[in-house]
């Protein structure tokens, strides 16, 4: 684990192997699962039949403040947010990634016959924002320490367009898969930390060849010394093929990201409660 402190922040980036095949404390000689490995707690907490090739089980960014509120973004709670009971993408390319999973699906087929195979998620994050206090009468309660509401206001990228120092960046990939070959989907997120604010983008990308492309971004941005933070949750998809995306554009994703539309963006104000 690597760790940053900023301010009152300390920002923690775990990165480890990806999710093993089989149970991990289980006994070699036997079918029973041990039920706390990583791969039991994906089995019981998910719902999907299948999960994408490559999953980083560890890998996280965790944000803490020293004021008690935090988050952090994990392959888990975003695979949770899949749909486990409906396609997004129908076509042709969806019988051939079956095929190749064709004996892992055919033992679950009876408990999920169909599930959003691109693994599309909207997942924007996972909030700590309560902690629990002590009150004179020894009873223990929940507070709030971030008040969420909308905006109009957006994250300032006049600002982060200044050229300053990074202090401390890293790219973390939760997960990806290529889709039986038929295109790619992937989750990572990304921070930058500057004398400023700190930035990050949590991006889910999507490309079906021929068929579609999508990404859903999450960005945030909190500026040093305020007691907010901006969250904006946007996403776009265009269908393939699209003679204004030429292949070399499909294949990169910043490119990607400023020629595709918008076709739904939410603006959130994170304030953090008694934090100054």
């Amino acid at each position: 684990m690597e760790s940053f402190d900023v301010g009152p922040w300390k920002i923690s980036v775990i990165k480890s192997h990806i999710l093993k095949s089989k149970c991990e404390g289980g006994s070699p000689n036997s079918d029973e699962s041990c039920g706390k490995c990583n791969v039991c707690r994906y089995s019981s907490e998910l719902e999907l039949p299948w999960l994408p090739e490559m999953v980083f089980p560890n890998n996280r960014l965790i944000m803490e403040h020293v004021g008690g509120p935090g988050f952090e973004f994990n392959p888990l709670d975003a695979l949770k947010m899949v749909d486990a009971h409906h396609e997004s993408v129908q076509v042709a390319a969806a019988k051939e990634w079956r095929a190749t999973r064709s004996e892992g699906l055919e033992k679950v087929k009876d408990k999920v016959k169909s599930f959003d195979w691109t693994f599309t998620t909207e997942y924007n994050g996972s909030y700590n924002d309560k902690i629990q206090v002590k009150c004179l009468c020894l009873f223990i309660s929940w507070v709030h320490v971030v008040q969420v509401s909308e905006t109009d206001v957006g994250i300032d990228y006049e600002r982060l367009k200044v050229q300053e120092r990074i202090h401390f960046f890293d790219d973390i990939v939760l997960f990806e898969d290529e889709l039986a070959d038929n295109g790619t989907a992937e989750l990572r997120v990304k921070i930058r930390v500057m004398a400023s604010g700190f930035f990050i983008l949590l991006r889910f990308f999507l490309r079906v060849d021929d068929v579609i492309v999508r990404l859903n971004d999450t960005r945030i941005y909190h500026a040093a010394g305020t007691d907010h933070m901006i969250r904006e949750f946007s996403k776009r998809e265009v269908k393939l093929p699209n003679p204004q995306l030429s292949l070399s554009v499909l294949k990169d994703i910043n490119k990607l990201s400023e020629v595709l539309p918008h076709t739904n963006v939410t603006k959130h104000k994170l304030v953090l409660l008694g934090v100054e």
